[in-house]
C-alpha cells in the first residue's frame, strides 16, 4: 500500500502514532509469517522428493528473512507494555520407540507418528514410532500485547523467563496464524524509517486513550 501523507508528515516531526505503529507491526508480522510458510513448504518439498535438493538455498533464505522480520517486530513492540502472558498447549512430550525394543509391538496402536531409516550396520530398515507421554504436557509462552482493543500481538518467551514479568498467565487455545498479501501492507522502507526513530530514542509516541 502507498504510505499515507499523514504518516510521512509525522515522521518528519519524529512522531509515531498508534495507527503508524499498528500498520508497521501488522506489516512485519505478516511478512514474517509469509516467509515462515514458504520455509515450511520448501522443507516439506525437499523431504518428500528423494532426488531434490535446495540448490538455491531457498530454505536458508526464507529462514533469514523470517527471523529479520520477527526481529523488527520485537523492536516495534519494545515501545509498548505487555498486558499478560499467554500459555498455549501444544501437545505432549513424545517418546520414540524403535522396532528392536520390546515395547515396539505393544505400542503399535498408540503411535502418533511413524517412520524408518536405513541402518548400514544392521543392513536393514529400522522402523520407529512416537507415543505421547500424557504425564508431560508441553506449552508455548507468549507476551500478549493488546493495543486498545484494536489489534493484538504475541511475542514468544521461554518458560524460564516468565518470572521476569509480574504478569497474569492466561491459558489459550492453539494460535492460528497465516500470511497476508504484501500489497496490502505498509512498505518495508516505511517500517525501517519508524525503526530508525525507535533506535535513536528521539520520538513521541501517541496512543489513543483506552476504550471504557
Amino acid at each position: 500500500m502507498r504510505t499515507p501523507k499523514e504518516y510521512t508528515d509525522n515522521l518528519k516531526k519524529k512522531t509515531i502514532t498508534e495507527s503508524m505503529l499498528l500498520d508497521c507491526l501488522y506489516s512485519v508480522n505478516k511478512r514474517a509469517k509469509n516467509y515462515r510458510d514458504k520455509e515450511r513448504g520448501y522443507r516439506q518439498y525437499y523431504r518428500g522428493n528423494r532426488y531434490a535438493y535446495d540448490k538455491y538455498g531457498n530454505v536458508d533464505r526464507c529462514q533469514v528473512m523470517k527471523e529479520e522480520y520477527y526481529s523488527q517486530k520485537e523492536k516495534l513492540l519494545s515501545v509498548l507494555e505487555p498486558t499478560c502472558i499467554h500459555k498455549e498447549f501444544i501437545g505432549y512430550k513424545r517418546i520414540r520407540i524403535y522396532d528392536y525394543e520390546p515395547e515396539y509391538r505393544k505400542n503399535l496402536k498408540n503411535f502418533v507418528w511413524e517412520n524408518c531409516f536405513f541402518d548400514p550396520e544392521e543392513d536393514r530398515e529400522v522402523w520407529f514410532g512416537d507415543v505421547e507421554d500424557k504425564k508431560h504436557p508441553e506449552y508455548h509462552y507468549y507476551l500478549f500485547y493488546d493495543i486498545n482493543g484494536t489489534k493484538t500481538f504475541h511475542s514468544p518467551i521461554e518458560e524460564k523467563d516468565i518470572s521476569k514479568y509480574n504478569l497474569e498467565i492466561v491459558k489459550i487455545d492453539q494460535l492460528q496464524t497465516e500470511g497476508h498479501e504484501i500489497t496490502e501492507l505498509v512498505s518495508t522502507q516505511f517500517v525501517k524509517k519508524v525503526l530508525a526513530l525507535i533506535d535513536a530514542g528521539d520520538f513521541q509516541l501517541i496512543l489513543s486513550k483506552p476504550k471504557k
